[in-house]
């Protein structure tokens, strides 16, 4: 397991490196404007890596911040994306049964939904396998957000800005993701989908497939895969903008301005 301690140590100690050598470039008798520049580049690094080591405990609060202002919980996100396993796990008996019940029926009338069944039963399945791997990555973020956040930052003290574009994005990874993914639930809900508000028909096989194609399925469509994949990318944007002015890149003056 890694020790967050010992990384935002290390994290340090590349810092004040990353300082060092610029101000040693910057001591060299070389009038060289290309040189010098990275004199200055590197005494700037080394300061902005100190500052982000500093206030990793605030970031962490900030993180718990934003979470708690947009109103998620991971706890109630838990709750439902299990609750949609569930849900989908049930349809996928539901399927099951009728699929059994129409391959063992000698009725001509009945046999004609086994190709129909086959379809959704794959597709459901798809659709499961969706959720779970919804899950696997919303437990990276739950668990691993901590570790991101301080990897981020010895990334971001490395000198010549080796991990630059490494460290702010797994930054903006941990700080977006932990912050915004348990709202997924009331975005969805905000967007009149609610994919826990169906009832398992239970009359015969015509009923559950007409309740299967005309309901279920394309609910669970929108719900698990259409709107959490547009929200994904929503955050992965979030993501790629946040991660580009940690860096330093989104955030130039327009004039240049020399500082040392």
């Amino acid at each position: 397991m890694i020790n967050i301690g010992e990384v935002l140590l290390i994290s340090s100690s590349l810092a004040s490196l990353t300082y060092v050598i610029g101000a040693l470039i910057m001591a060299l008798p070389i009038p060289l404007y290309g040189v010098k520049k990275w004199g200055t580049r590197l005494i700037t690094d080394g300061i902005y890596a100190t500052i982000w080591t500093d206030i990793y405990g605030l970031t962490m609060y900030i993180i718990q911040y934003i979470n708690n202002l947009l109103g998620a919980s991971w706890s109630y996100y838990y709750q439902w994306i299990y609750a949609v396993l569930v849900e989908e796990v049930d349809l996928y008996a539901v399927i099951r049964t009728a699929y059994v019940f129409a391959s063992v029926s000698q009725d001509p009338a009945i046999t004609v939904f086994l190709a129909p069944l086959s379809f959704i039963f794959s597709f459901l399945t798809g659709l499961i396998t969706t959720t779970e791997t919804l899950l696997v990555i919303s437990n990276v973020v739950y668990e691993y957000t901590p570790i991101f956040v301080a990897l981020g930052i010895l990334f971001l003290s490395m000198p010549f800005r080796i991990g630059r574009n490494i460290g702010s994005s797994l930054i903006a990874f941990g700080i977006v993701f932990y912050s915004a993914l348990p709202y997924l639930p009331n975005f969805l809900t905000s967007l009149g989908i609610n994919v826990l508000d169906l009832s398992t028909s239970s009359g015969n096989i015509t009923d559950t497939i007409n309740f299967l194609i005309t309901q279920a399925i394309p609910l669970l469509i929108e719900g698990t895969l259409v709107f959490p994949i547009a929200y994904l990318i929503i955050l992965s944007g979030i993501t790629i903008g946040l991660g580009s002015a940690i860096s330093g890149y989104s955030a130039r003056m327009p004039i240049p301005i020399e500082i040392f």
